[in-house]
């Protein structure tokens, strides 16, 4: 019979480390206890919690020990946060600490932790559930008690920054029994009756136990569901709560919330004026910008001999279909001749057998030929009608049509484009769309501008 494995202590010491360290229901745990045997030290914290039944080791490392907030000692009840594990030298389990709460804080900091977690799987933190806040509200609803430095801070930061703001009080208790379900319902009441554009929700600075109100599914609920922005604004900037995470936004103080709802008045006032300055530039530019164009266009050669422009586009559309007309029969010309050439040869070089062939290929050729003389002759008969529409519009005729006239002086027929080719009494002869008036000149005005 084999004899048994005999183990070392070292070996049994290993084996029941990676069994306690393996198991995740002992680690990140929390245990409720006594403190005794309170070793203070230089780096470390060496105690035990005890209850009626069990010692448990303790230990909290010198980098968990300095964001220790309480002051430990022998016989306080705690409750302390971390992981199980074997110390190898002496073969003992003991309970390796990160942090150490009272047990009413530790209460409450798991509460929060559950709620916080659970709200979150919700979506109630979400980026895409947050609000825009109001560029310039007309109406603040703050949500605070009417005994603290809160009200008063947020009041005079409002009243500095704009004068003209109104602000709608939803007074409640912020601490103590009852507190969160009066919170919950000033918001309520700040979203059905007061018709204001954001809500404050305010308290200023305090412990755990002080804030805890505003760490109430209630006070959660109610901002969650409020159809208008809110800014959380509890505590200090080093303290966070619930209603901060669901709020449209999170200020760390009640003063820091007031600026961040409110802009500064003085600073609107600039930005109106910057804005009217670059306006205003911008249409001076504008119009300088056109009047230079428009100048451009009464000086050009169109407008000051409109005639002329007219024969000039006439002069250039003959031209050009002159050179279609000899461009297609000069092409036509020499592939007849080509075709003759070919069609000689042919009957020449090539038996009668082919010669037929050949000649198929050739009406081929004819036809695509010919083809291409209809479709090269339509692309430059288009032309031709743009240049004439061209011709049309820019023709004084078609000014006429859209109400217009031109001024002759008679009988010299001289274009009339300032006054001061006229004189009183001078007859002058208007050309309409249909037919033209003669007249005599009955007064003179000199030029007037007008924008």
């Amino acid at each position: 019979m084999p004899l048994p494995h005999i183990y070392t202590v070292a070996e049994i010491t290993t084996r029941v480390k990676k069994l306690i360290e393996g198991s995740r229901d002992l680690q990140e745990i929390w245990v409720r206890g006594e403190v005794s045997n309170f070793k203070p030290s230089s780096r470390h914290l060496y105690f035990s919690l005890k209850d009626e039944n069990a010692l448990l080791s303790c230990v909290m490392f010198e980098n968990r020990k300095n964001s220790l907030k309480l002051t430990l000692s022998n016989g306080m009840e705690v409750m302390a946060r971390g992981s199980i594990g074997v110390y190898g030298a002496r073969s003992r389990y003991q309970l390796y600490v990160e942090e150490i709460v009272s047990v009413g804080r530790g209460i409450l900091y798991l509460k929060f932790e559950q709620l916080k977690e659970e709200l979150q799987k919700k979506g109630y933190f979400d980026p895409e559930h947050k609000a825009p806040l109001p560029y310039l509200p007309q109406r603040v609803g703050v949500v605070t008690s009417p005994k603290g430095a809160a009200i008063r801070d947020i009041i005079w930061v409002l009243r500095d920054r704009f004068p003209n703001l109104e602000v709608v009080l939803a007074f409640c208790r912020v601490q103590g029994e009852g507190a969160a379900e009066e919170i919950a319902q000033a918001i309520q009441d700040l979203n059905d009756y007061s018709k204001v554009d954001v809500i404050i929700v305010a308290r200023g600075g305090g412990s755990l136990e002080d804030l805890f109100a505003f760490n109430e599914r209630v006070v959660a609920e109610a901002i969650y569901k409020s159809g208008i922005p809110i800014v959380s604004a509890v505590g200090h900037e080093i303290d966070f709560t619930i209603s901060d995470f669901v709020a449209d936004y999170r200020a760390p103080t009640p003063s820091a919330a007031a600026q961040r709802v409110v802009p500064k008045k003085e600073d609107l006032i600039k930005l109106i004026a910057n804005k009217k300055e670059k306006l205003t530039y911008f249409i001076a530019d504008r119009l300088k910008t056109h009047g230079s164009d428009l100048e451009g266009i009464r000086t050009s050669l169109p407008f000051r001999y409109p005639l002329r422009s007219m024969q000039n586009f006439q002069q250039t559309v003959d031209e050009l279909t002159k050179k279609l007309f000899f461009s297609l029969g000069r092409k036509h010309k020499w592939e007849a001749y080509r075709l003759s050439v070919l069609s000689h040869t042919f009957e020449k070089l090539v038996p009668k057998e082919r010669i037929y062939l050949m000649g198929e290929k050739l009406k081929e050729e004819k036809n695509r030929l010919l083809s291409f003389s209809k479709r090269k002759l339509e692309r430059e008969r288009e032309r031709v009608s743009f240049l004439e529409n061209r011709l049309k519009d820019l023709s004084p005729l078609s000014i006429l049509e859209r109400g217009y006239s031109i001024c002759f002086k008679h009988p010299e027929q001289e274009i009339i484009k300032d006054y001061r080719q006229l004189k009183e009494g001078g007859r002058i002869r208007v050309k309409l769309h249909r037919g033209g008036v003669y007249s005599t000149v009955y007064k003179i005005e000199e030029e007037r501008r007008e924008i």
